[in-house]
């Protein structure tokens, strides 16, 4: 029997019904981050929401109790929203948390013993923790943490006099990862691994220098806890995908690290097993290819050992993994179709087995797969899936889902929501089949006929899938149709599906999103006079490669956060060498014509469609110069053009405001287009 606990029914809800509309962002709630207690009676998970009053996105930690069925019984707030808890894991006895939360201004490592539920901070200083990881008898956490350094300076400069004014001190730069899209600018420094005593606060720094020691990805204790394991980037500026897993002293400082794997490939997140004799972790073999598909490793825990695919068959991306107590299996998150599924691996055959079938998604501003889960004794917790309100949390055992946390239930009564339809055609490149959906706007009328958008997943190794999302939802109740499809390039449908952009970014995938606008402009009810394309990061790339290609086809266009120049996106982005040599396979100067030949940038010439760019003042993943960049080729032809720049806000759009701005000024845009009164 499913039970879930829900939230009381608003007085909104009692009156009539209405589609979704944009103040409704600061009255929905989303589950994240579940963590299973090690006996399988209580569990955590992150509240996020979105606050009016500061225009911030929030979390809270909430702990919810189990019965002996999997129901849940009870939850209560553990930490509140102003200290903006986050990565809680349970102590191995389930006795205590440990978490990191905002102290004296930064984040800081907390534990909570949760008889008292009162948080201490373990930490004060500088370093902000990452990767926490409780040793296996409870005294210890490792975490990683980046390490300032004196920034440099320029020799003789004279003294400032006292009460002298003087301009700002210079940015003196010398690292290719100066700035990160999440954190902006970078201070001087270089990333330890750490080791906290939980009794006293002592904090050992075990690794040394002035380069990065460890990499962020996730550590794992050896089960005698005299170890620490964690992942060493080779070579970043050369080898962007290059990492191997060492094996850390945990006693303290001065011992000589071990490597334990040395392939071409990456290697991160590992996990050891419970007998402490198999290491499993995730990571993919170096190619040339495009994407390089994260699976699940196996491998003896010594040095060297022999590594091989936990579920050679699988040919899916794998996105975290968990080992069953008696070692016999892991449990694996991984992408499928427009969905992201658990699976039990066999640990000798690699036999995969279904356990649960749908993971939901909590991208919330884009209707992508991912989500999140946990394991312990034959429960698993995870976020829910809805096509009409955001993630909650559900408890699973066996075959059955036993309890469900349902964050938005009254609100969700209030509200008609999107229909959402899966669609699959055929692409006029090969015939190659393309799955996508079609939402449908509030109260639709198979007799009238309607605008259509086709938005269009960035990545682009990353897919859409059939959830609910705040984009989709305001395009609908617009009275939008909105078609979203994961063309050629999307995770989900196997490595080679994923890589057929190899070398040709754009290419085909171009023709993939066409053939599925031209079968569903057939049907009765489109408005074949008024389509519209869209998309942010790589489908920015994809709208600008479409309408400089078929200029005629769409009404209007809005590309967010594109890329226009890839020139400019290998030398200024967050990421260059990764996109320089894994995205493009050289640099710009040694293969200039493959830059050019993929960068919308250069179809200026043959765009005339109306064009609506937005993107982040601070955005350091697509950077915004491309916007302008193309923003001036428009205008400079006479092509109707608008630039929306948002102060403050990185690729991810900013805050919650920002959110509604990029979504309503299309809505706008395409609004006027086809002659539609603002009202």
């Amino acid at each position: 029997m499913k039970v879930a606990i829900v939230l009381a029914l608003p007085a909104a809800a009692l009156a009539s019904p209405r589609p979704f509309e944009p103040a409704d962002l600061y009255r929905i709630a989303m589950v994240t981050a579940p963590e299973l207690a090690p006996d399988a009676t209580r569990v955590l998970y992150t509240r996020v929401a979105f606050d009016e009053g500061t225009d911030r996105r929030t979390s809270e930690l909430w702990l919810a109790h189990l019965d002996t069925a999997g129901r849940v019984v009870d939850r209560r707030l553990l930490v509140a929203r102003d200290l903006s808890p986050r990565g809680a894991r349970f102590s191995p006895d389930g006795s205590r948390i440990a978490y990191v939360a905002q102290h004296l201004g930064r984040p800081q490592l907390f534990v909570m013993v949760l008889a008292e539920a009162i948080g201490q901070p373990l930490t004060t200083g500088e370093i902000v923790p990452k990767d926490i990881a409780w040793s296996p008898d409870g005294r210890r956490i490792a975490l990683v943490g980046r390490v300032p350094s004196k920034p440099p300076a320029i020799p003789g400069l004279p003294e400032k006099p006292k009460g002298a004014e003087r301009a700002p001190e210079p940015k003196i730069i010398d690292s290719l990862f100066w700035r990160t899209d999440a954190g902006g600018e970078q201070p001087p420094g270089s990333r330890h691994l750490f080791v906290v005593d939980v009794a006293t606060g002592a904090l050992v720094q075990l690794t040394r220098g002035e380069s990065d020691a460890i990499a962020e990805g996730g550590l794992a204790w050896t089960q005698d806890g005299r170890g620490i394991i964690g992942s060493v980037a080779v070579d970043p500026v050369r080898a962007p995908g290059e990492t191997d897993l060492w094996w850390f002293d945990a006693s303290g400082p001065g011992t000589r690290p071990i490597r334990l794997t040395s392939r071409a490939g990456s290697e991160a997140a590992p996990a050891v097993a419970p007998d402490g004799r198999t290491l499993a972790f995730l990571g993919a073999e170096a190619t040339t290819d495009f994407y390089p598909m994260p699976e699940a490793w196996l491998m003896p825990l010594t040095p060297g050992g022999a590594i091989r695919k936990a579920a050679p068959a699988l040919d899916r991306p794998v996105e975290a993994i968990a080992w069953r107590e008696d070692g016999g299996a892991l449990y694996a998150l991984y992408y499928d179709q427009g969905v992201t599924r658990v699976g039990e691996i066999d640990a000798a055959s690699g036999a995969v087995a279904l356990r649960v079938p749908v993971v939901g998604g909590t991208r919330l501003y884009l209707p992508s797969s991912g989500g999140g889960f946990s394991y312990a004794r034959g429960t698993f917790a995870y976020t829910s899936a809805f096509t009409d309100r955001p993630a909650g949390l559900a408890i699973r055992r066996g075959e059955a889902e036993t309890g469900a946390i349902d964050l938005n239930a009254g609100w969700a009564a209030g509200k008609v929501p999107a229909r959402i339809e899966e669609v699959r055609g055929r692409s006029r490149v090969d015939g190659r089949e393309i799955q996508g959906w079609l939402a449908f706007p509030p109260g639709f009328d198979p007799r009238r006929r309607y605008p259509l958008i086709l938005d269009i997943h960035g990545g682009p190794n990353t897919d859409y899938g059939p959830f609910f999302s705040v984009t989709h939802a305001l395009y609908a109740a617009a009275g939008y149709l909105v078609l979203f499809t994961n063309p050629r390039g999307s995770i989900g449908y196997g490595r080679a599906f994923a890589n057929l952009i190899t070398d040709a970014y754009p290419g085909d995938d171009h023709g993939d999103l066409m053939s599925m606008v031209d079968q569903i402009a057939t049907r009765p009810y489109v408005d074949g006079r008024n389509l519209f394309v869209g998309g942010g990061s790589g489908g920015g790339v994809l709208t600008l490669n479409a309408i400089g290609r078929e200029p005629g086809k769409f009404r209007g266009a809005v590309a967010l956060r594109p890329v226009t120049d890839w020139t400019n996106q290998t030398t200024t982005s967050d990421l260059p060498s990764f996109f320089a040599r894994q995205w493009m396979g050289a640099l710009p100067w040694e293969a200039p014509e493959r830059y050019r030949s993929r960068s919308p940038f250069y179809l200026a010439g043959s765009i005339a469609t109306p064009t609506m760019l937005i993107t982040g003042e601070e955005d350091y993943r697509t950077p915004i110069a491309q916007t302008e960049q193309m923003f001036g080729a428009l205008k400079l032809r006479g092509v109707e053009t608008v630039m929306i720049r948002l102060p403050g806000a990185n690729h991810g759009m900013g805050r919650p405001s920002q959110w509604l701005q990029s979504i309503l000024a299309p809505i706008g845009f395409f609004d006027r287009l086809r002659g539609k009164t603002a009202p």
